[in-house]
């Protein structure tokens, strides 16, 4: 940003631009850094009334006085809003002045402004670098803005340079209160809104980050995935309802492969192939992250692909399953769960951490393999998934029993 600049102004008239009455306009003109704004004052005089060395009309009347007083008026404002721009550290440009002189307000870019714009641009990078689930989230934080405004401050838009600790704060306590989120829900919306806020720093829309007093922890949140029992108890379960055994199905298989419900709801048959053992694998790249998943394809998973290879959804998608939307899996895998009377809250996510703990670490697998299967950049991620079932402990712990 430029922080030296020539500026001046001046009163003069456009002789060359007369009326019907052949008064001439009476104009000021701003000069910043070479380059030029003329501004009319909306007065007409007769040219031999235009003290040129002054810049001034001559005479005493009213409306003489009426004139040279809109001449200094102008020049004030020209003066004030120049070193005002200068002193607020903002781009000093001749449209600026311009509208300081007219007392025409600039408009300020609003929290809507930016964030609406962050949305649109997730939309755009669907499949690419974000998911349509993703983008749904964007949207409903995007929901619970225009709901706060609303309420708390009876607003359509807020302007991001009224954005404070105290807005936040607000707005924190509405998404736990009005917005029915618990914590952890809070936090994503959060992060999503300081998201928006660092792109108005980077613009420099605001001068200072509204979050840097800001913090929320998150609450622990335990996911026990299902143990060997749990998942013979599921696989033996027998139900009158087509739309619960397919979900039934479409879990377990989320059990065997570790995908996640996405990642399992896009694969088509050219995900899969013959792996370096000769044996069929899964072969298909994470939406979340982009990262290339390598799974070597168990009977069981193998089996269910089978089953529903002839079902009407999979013929008319091209898709291996027959997996619905997240909402209804969820939905549906509580009915099942409170129908073969497993008592631990059934996720779709639940098959991912079944299969990095119960399927593969509890037999041997080493975690560094289970990251790969799994996707992650990192192994710190992975052993969040690494859950230390009693039966583990007892079996590590047996041969200590005996020898003491």
């Amino acid at each position: 940003m430029k922080t030296q600049h020539t500026f001046s102004i001046l009163a003069m008239v456009r002789r060359n631009k007369p009326n019907k009455l052949g008064e001439i306009p009476v104009m000021v003109r701003v000069t910043l850094d070479g380059n030029i704004s003329e501004i009319a004052t909306k007065h007409y005089i007769k040219p031999e009334l235009w003290d040129a060395a002054k810049g001034r009309v001559k005479g005493r009347s009213d409306l003489v006085k009426t004139i040279n007083d809109t001449i200094d008026l102008f020049k004030l404002r020209a003066k004030q809003h120049y070193n005002k721009l200068i002193e607020a550290n903002q781009d000093v440009t001749l449209a600026a002045i311009k509208n300081g002189i007219l007392g025409i307000e600039e408009k300020q870019p609003t929290l809507l402004d930016v964030f609406s714009k962050l949305v649109r641009d997730v939309h755009a990078k669907i499949g690419v670098e974000y998911s349509l689930s993703c983008y749904n989230a964007y949207r409903a934080t995007e929901n619970h803005i225009i709901k706060f405004l609303e309420e708390a401050y009876q607003l359509q838009d807020f302007k991001l340079k009224n954005l404070s600790y105290g807005f936040i704060a607000d707005f924190e306590l509405y998404l736990k209160t009005k917005g029915k989120c618990r914590q952890n829900g809070a936090i994503k919306h959060i992060q999503r809104v300081k998201k928006s806020v660092k792109i108005a720093l980077k613009y420099d829309y605001i001068p200072k980050d509204p979050f840097l007093l800001h913090s929320m922890s998150k609450d622990k949140v335990i996911r026990l995935p299902l143990n060997e029992g749990e998942l013979k108890t599921l696989e033996a379960a027998k139900f009158d309802v087509e739309r619960l055994e397919i979900i039934r199905d479409m879990f377990l298989f989320t059990c065997y492969t570790g995908l996640a419900f996405i990642d399992a709801k896009h694969l088509r048959r050219g995900n899969i192939g013959i792996g370096v053992d000769e044996e069929e694998w899964i072969f298909t790249e994470r939406q979340k992250t982009g990262n290339t998943c390598a799974i070597p394809l168990l009977p069981p998973a193998k089996a269910i692909i089978e089953k529903y290879a002839a079902h009407e959804k999979v013929l008319a998608t091209g898709y291996l399953l027959p997996i619905p939307s997240n909402q209804k899996f969820n939905a549906y895998l509580k009915e099942i769960g409170d129908l073969v009377g497993i008592r631990k809250k059934l996720t779709v996510h639940i098959g991912r951490h079944t299969f990095a703990t119960t399927i593969a670490l509890q037999n041997g697998i080493p975690m560094e393999v289970v990251k790969q299967m799994l996707g992650h950049d990192n192994i710190k991620t992975t052993q969040i998934y690494a859950k230390v079932e009693m039966r583990l402990i007892a079996e590590s712990m047996k041969a200590l029993r005996d020898k003491m």
